[in-house]
């Protein structure tokens, strides 16, 4: 492993860490608000406010200039998978501030994740690509992404509980793929100059994409269901941060043979497999501890 790649992998544990640690203080604080504030910003008015989901968004500022920093050193396709250890990390965080166990089941859980994690990026090529989608690609790409985010957000607007969590959450999950794709935009900008950045549409693009994910993921988590939120959350941006990365920046799995492709379908499998059930472990641990918390608006 070479020293840039090592350094990427650290940043990326690093970036990790501080989006657990923020998952653990915004699911405490998210679900407290009343349900009309969803979708809307007044979700966030009513949730600065409140100190502990402040530190959670400290947290996520930390988070994002390690996966910016990353983002900058290896390809997309790497980066975003090894942030699925983010809900590894949160499990074992809530566990130690909530006072209850990790039960075998979720041992079990983490041991497969991490097994299929380790697999994919066996699979993956940590540098290469491009630094930049190209602009015709993201004209298919970009309101391909806008009209999958907008219908979940359209559905999750009809139902309750878990399968708006659920839609929420894939819906925030589709934002921060690409807003994965647009902060390795920015960095390899400001390699020109700290202002190179201005006269470029990503950058701004970026922005949108990543408030907006916010706002989602805070309305994903506000339902309650904490299990079917974090779970599509983070499955999610895993998932859509990787295809953006393979077919927009033409970055590579190194799968060639039939066999290695299987391989990398069951890493897959088991990646969001662990992340589903470690995410309503995380909903058993918090969810309890969450129920004892004032509802106060």
């Amino acid at each position: 492993m070479s020293s840039r790649v090592a350094v990427a992998t650290a940043l990326s544990l690093a970036t990790a860490l501080f989006y657990a640690i923020s998952n653990v203080l915004e699911l405490l604080e998210a679900e407290q608000v009343p349900d009309e504030y969803a979708m809307k910003p007044g979700l966030l008015v009513r949730l600065v406010k409140r100190p502990r989901w402040l530190l959670g968004l400290a947290s996520d500022f930390g988070g994002y200039i390690c996966h910016a920093a990353a983002l900058g050193l290896a390809t997309v396709v790497f980066v975003e998978p090894i942030l699925a250890t983010g809900i590894l990390m949160s499990l074992f965080i809530s566990s130690a501030f909530v006072g209850r166990p990790v039960v075998r089941t979720d041992w079990i859980a983490a041991g497969v994740l991490s097994g299929g994690l380790a697999l994919f990026l066996y699979e993956v090529s940590p540098t290469g690509g491009r630094q930049i989608a190209r602009t015709r690609e993201w004209v298919i790409a970009g309101p391909s992404a806008v009209a999958a985010i907008a219908l979940c957000m359209l559905l999750g607007r009809a139902t309750r509980g878990r399968p708006r969590a659920a839609l929420l959450g894939v819906a925030a999950g589709i934002a921060f793929g690409v807003s994965a794709l647009l902060t390795k935009a920015l960095v390899h900008y400001l390699g020109d100059g700290i202002f190179a950045w201005v006269t470029h549409w990503e950058p701004y693009a970026l922005a949108v994409a990543a408030i907006g994910g916010v706002i989602v993921a805070q309305s994903a988590l506000q339902t309650g269901a904490l299990g079917a939120a974090v779970g599509s959350i983070e499955s999610m941006s895993v998932i859509s941060g990787s295809l953006f990365g393979l077919f927009l920046l033409d970055e590579r799995i190194g799968a060639h043979t039939a066999f290695e492709v299987f391989a990398v379908v069951v890493s897959i499998a088991a990646i969001v497999g662990g992340i589903i059930t470690l995410s309503h472990a995380e909903e058993r641990l918090i969810g309890g501890a969450g129920s004892t918390e004032s509802a106060v608006p």
